[in-house]
Parts: C-alpha cells; structure tokens; sequence
C-alpha cells in the first residue's frame, strides 16, 4: 500500500507542479492593460482536469485494492471448501498452499516454543521489554537477512 501511496504523492507532486508552470505561463501572457488571455482559460481548465486525474486515480487504486481483497477471499473460500487437495491446473497451487500453511504452523511452533524457553508459563517477569524496541530489533534483523 505505501507503494501505492509513494505513487499517488508523485503524481499530485507533479500535478502542483503543472499547475505552478500554467501560473507561470499565465502570467507572462498578461497584456498592456493588465488582463490575461486565453491562456489563463487554458491553465485552469488543465489544472481541473489534473485535479479530476488525480481523484480518478485514487478511486482506482482503491477499486483494484477492494478486488485483489475479493479475489483473495474467492480463493480461500475455494481452498477451504475444496481441501488440501485440489483438481487440474489448480492441484499444483494447493499443494504450494499447503506447504506454505506447514511452514507457518512449523515456524509458529518454534517461536512458541523459543518463548518458552525464555519465560516458562507461571514466571513472573524479571525484565521489562518495550514492544516497539523488539520490533525495531526484529526488522533490523529482516533488513541484515535481506542484504539491505
């Protein structure tokens, strides 16, 4: 979603900008007598139509988030209902889904148990830990696993 957004703040970005060149031009067209001509009429239409762009994207941004959410659900409820096991062209796909679910459910399971480990059910705690420092270590963690 921030990809999206990244998107949606350079195009408005580049839509002020458009606007502030058409102010410009509008400007140096000014005449003697201190009146703009036909390009004042021009920038302001285009700015509208930049502004109307920028609206339309932003709704289709969201329509194509809201059907990549249903086509999600389509295929969940379809997974669900078909079982692990699936028929044609989609049996090789459930069997990556599958596999993926026993890798959550194996990595669940360590980290259960590495908690354990660390805090046996019934001990009081000895240390308190700030959730947002744990998460800075953890994605630290994600960003070393990934080169970055």
């Amino acid at each position: 979603m921030s990809d999206t957004m990244d998107k949606l703040t350079g195009t408005l970005g580049e839509f002020l900008k458009k606007a502030k060149d058409l102010g410009a031009q509008a400007v140096e067209t000014v005449d003697k007598n201190g009146t703009v001509r036909d390009a004042y009429a021009r920038g302001t239409e285009r700015t509208k139509t930049y502004a109307k762009i920028a609206k339309q994207t932003l709704e289709l941004n969201r329509e194509n988030d809201e059907l990549r959410r249903i086509y999600t659900e389509i295929g969940k409820l379809c997974f669900e209902q078909t079982g692990p096991v699936g028929e044609g062209f989609f049996a090789p796909l459930f069997a990556q889904a599958s596999e993926t679910a026993e890798k959550i459910r194996a990595l669940e399971d360590e980290i259960r148990e590495m908690k354990d480990s660390v805090m046996p059910e019934g001990a009081e705690k000895d240390i308190e830990v700030e959730i947002g420092a744990f998460d800075d270590i953890v994605s630290a963690d994600e960003d070393a696993a990934r080169g970055e």
